[in-house]
């Protein structure tokens, strides 16, 4: 036995599920995706450990299973509630940080902070893998976790296995995902033959508790009404701590519809390489309206790729310039696939560069734009992202589905109230701070460069001549 492993006692403690929704969810042992929650204090985190331990796994030397909790402190929590339960089944390793079953089965626990800390966990192999408190994770994190979620053995199928509250980052999307449009304890089957099912939980359901602590209840009734229907009721139609509150799909969604030439644009965005950059086209009505009406969202860009995308993305728009995330004037880390031969130049450089030359290929080096960098005063930014949300001044087009996705799904920060957390996707967040503060240009009626006979704006300056005409 190595120095890191700590003998188990002898003592022993047993568990048992209880009646309801524990019972129900290790009834569907053969669900590939289950989502335990909703309420506090249902017990699911010992239903998680639990559900590890299925007898005839168990006693498989390779059979391999991880728990993931956000950060590090909360993780501590769910380690020390494994030790109450399996000090007389297993050996805990602290070194590697798991259970080790006298078979040679395994229970890892590991945290996800960062998103780019997902990619520690690439190429490892999991048959069972559980997330505690899902709504704390981004949805691109466990994507990517999931698919290290695989198995070898035929006889040992894989098990993705998590549990929630609501409200958090990752509150919209896990309602998304498990929830809306969906009958709870009902099994669901995807394109790809893949089942996943919705289990409510309530601090009713868990005796244990409501004998040990019976206060705890009166405490959960004693909050705010819109935490206590979140946390007691496990209402999921309640989003507790959303950052974007005036933030409406009816107001501020709108399906695509073509943009006159006049219509000044620029574009905005937040880059990323091992999370995703987010870029958004911008088009300003000449009631100085802001719409936002094409995306790009994705991980891995490297700068000069970046730089050829804004072009073609763009090719047949007159674009006034790109306002991006100051970081990118000092990072000189991500430039290309062979970035030895432009060591030396910031982001920023390398993506004006791209730009400037695709506009040369093109023989249009009198339409290139410049990259300019954003104010990245954060509490000011989001009051003036807040505000055009308000005024409704600030839309978007149905087709920018990552915007739609993930922009209202920021919350407070918790230690500094006023913004907001950073441990979400807050990447559109982000690129449309920095698009709304850089003073987006006017779009003038009376100029008519680009607009045709048939257009609207053309008649209606017409019209606005002649009536001028006829007053002189």
């Amino acid at each position: 036995m190595s120095k890191s492993t700590v003998q188990s006692p002898t003592a022993k403690r047993m568990w048992k599920p209880h009646r309801g929704p524990q019972t129900e969810a290790f009834r569907y042992f053969h669900v590939y995706e289950i989502l335990y929650g909703g309420a506090k204090g249902g017990g699911k985190t010992d239903w998680l450990l639990f559900d590890f331990i299925e007898p005839e796994l168990i006693e498989k030397p390779h059979y391999r299973g991880i728990i993931f909790r956000r950060t590090f402190p909360r993780l501590r929590e769910i380690i020390d509630r494994s030790f109450v339960w399996f000090s007389s089944l297993a050996s805990y390793n602290k070194q590697e940080r798991c259970w080790v079953f006298s078979s040679g089965a395994k229970l890892f626990f590991a945290h996800c902070q960062y998103e780019e800390s997902k990619y520690d966990y690439q190429g490892h192999e999991y048959h069972y893998q559980a997330f505690d408190q899902l709504e704390e994770f981004t949805e691109s994190q466990y994507e990517f976790l999931k698919v290290q979620a695989r198995s070898t053995d035929p006889k040992i199928k894989v098990r993705i296995r998590a549990t929630a509250n609501p409200g958090n980052v990752g509150h919209l999307w896990v309602k998304r995902r498990f929830i809306d449009n969906k009958e709870p304890i009902v099994v669901y089957k995807d394109t790809l033959g893949l089942t996943s099912m919705f289990i409510p939980a309530r601090v009713y359901d868990n005796p244990s508790l409501m004998d040990n602590d019976p206060m705890y209840v009166k405490r959960l009734e004693a909050l705010p009404e819109q935490d206590r229907k979140a946390l007691l009721d496990g209402d999921w139609n309640i989003f507790a701590g959303q950052y974007f509150k005036d933030w409406r799909v009816y107001k501020h969604v709108v399906e695509p519809f073509y943009i006159p030439k006049i219509w000044k644009r620029f574009i905005g965005g937040d880059y990323g390489h091992h999370k995703p950059s987010s870029i958004g086209w911008y088009a300003v009505s000449p009631e100085g309206i802001v719409y936002r009406y094409r995306e790009i969202y994705k991980e891995g860009l490297h700068y000069n790729t970046l730089g050829e995308l804004l072009c073609e993305e763009s090719r047949n728009e007159d674009i006034e310039y790109g306002v991006f995330d100051p970081a990118i004037f000092g990072d000189k880390q991500h430039h290309t696939k062979t970035k030895d031969s432009r060591e030396g130049k910031s982001g920023a450089e390398i993506i004006q560069e791209s730009i400037n030359e695709w506009f040369k290929k093109e023989n249009r080096q009198n339409d290139s734009f410049i990259i300019v960098r954003g104010d990245n005063r954060r509490i000011g930014g989001w009051g003036t992202v807040k505000q055009a949300l308000k005024d409704e001044t600030f839309k978007i087009f149905s087709n920018c589905t990552n915007f739609i996705s993930t922009f209202p799904a920021n919350v407070h920060d918790p230690h500094k109230p006023e913004d907001l957390n950073t441990n979400g996707e807050d990447h559109t967040a982000d690129e449309t701070r920095y698009a709304l503060t850089s003073m987006p240009p006017e779009t003038d009626l009376k100029s008519e460069k680009h607009l045709s006979h048939v257009s609207p704006l053309y008649k209606m300056n017409q019209i606005k001549k002649e009536r001028e005409e006829y007053e002189r």
